[in-house]
């Protein structure tokens, strides 16, 4: 089979592979279409937990080709979409419903190989029933996921403010499912006028180009900060900056993922005598059924933010220009005409 293989640190091709064999308890999946995500990048870059070399790719949908011998609930020609976080469901923590922080964790495309690949192996546990779903709006269900994980951790009052930093897929789709909670305005920054007009024409009330004066910018619209504030950015200047625009009583969600030891500056006493919520979320948990029952539903409909489609033989190129910051909105890689 064509798959991507990312070989080393800053080095991916395109490569054949013998095709994987399904254990007991998996399933087979002929991949139908994986989206790009920023983790790639980290995994590309040897920036997170990964094994060299594996094939990446973690947001997909596919058609079950084959299935193992313990499987119950999917047979060949099964439409799916997978969680591509693998629990032990033994340790401490699965025990306690936090599987995101299974002491065992495995995850597909960057310590078992992903998805970017004309076939790729799932545990049954993992996989889901996606009707007649769009392959590439289903693909979409993994990230979708983990912004309705972050959301799960927190209410937004009726007739909230949210500021959301970053307005990339991640940032849109926070922006998106705020405005289906309740939030009265929603307003977005970037540093890219295409991802700012974009977020305009899905919902967004205000949105302001980050520069040196967007602190003052927002405090002017705000004068007492915002209800909700979510970073979608993992720049560690974009949280401090955010944390200092949060209402009293108000929260703070850290959704980017910063670099690993980078820091911000905090006054412990604002934290304290504003009464503000600072929330911490990691991936998805337990929350890939609740993305594809919303896009099955029509609830939310993705594919606005879909920007480029391109097949498996160009993948390896345009993978390079994603990591550079070079493309825009959700770059996806189908493998179906």
């Amino acid at each position: 089979m064509k798959a991507l293989s990312i070989e080393k640190e800053n080095t991916i091709c395109l490569k054949h592979m013998p095709e994987p064999e399904p254990a007991p308890d998996e399933l087979l999946i002929k991949v139908a279409a994986c989206g790009f995500c920023g983790s790639d990048i980290h995994f590309f870059r040897g920036g997170h937990v990964q094994k060299y070399p594996i094939i990446p790719g973690h947001e997909f949908s596919g058609i079950v080709e084959k299935t193992g011998s313990a499987v119950v609930n999917f047979q060949a020609g099964d439409r799916v979409a997978a969680d591509p976080n693998i629990f032990c469901e033994n340790c401490d923590a699965c025990k306690s419903n936090h599987q995101i922080h299974c002491k065992n964790l495995s995850v597909l495309g960057s310590l078992r190989d992903g998805a970017f690949a004309e076939y790729v192996t799932v545990p049954e546990r993992c996989a889901f029933h996606i009707g007649g779903l769009d392959f590439i709006q289903a693909s979409m269900a993994e990230p979708l996921g983990c912004v309705i994980n972050s959301h799960n951790k927190y209410e937004i009052p009726t007739g909230a403010s949210v500021f959301v930093m970053g307005a990339g897929t991640i940032g849109l789709m926070q922006m998106m499912l705020s405005k289906k909670r309740g939030a009265a305005k929603v307003i977005m920054t970037d540093i890219k006028d295409k991802q700012l007009a974009k977020a305009k024409d899905l919902g967004a009330d205000v949105v302001i180009k980050s520069d040196e004066h967007i602190f003052d910018a927002l405090k002017k619209i705000a004068p007492e900060g915002f209800d909700i504030v979510i970073d979608a950015t993992g720049v560690p200047e974009c949280v401090e900056m955010g944390i200092k625009l949060v209402k009293y009583a108000g929260k703070m969600i850290i959704f980017g993922a910063c670099p690993a030891g980078s820091s911000v500056t905090i006054d412990p006493f604002d934290i304290y005598f504003r009464d503000i919520q600072i929330i911490g979320s990691y991936a998805l948990e337990k929350t890939l059924g609740q993305a594809v029952a919303m896009l099955k539903s029509g609830a939310i409909d993705l594919r606005p933010l879909i920007g480029r489609v391109v097949n498996i033989d160009e993948a390896a190129a345009v993978f390079h220009d994603f990591a550079e910051g070079k493309t825009s909105n959700k770059l996806i890689v189908s493998f179906f005409d």
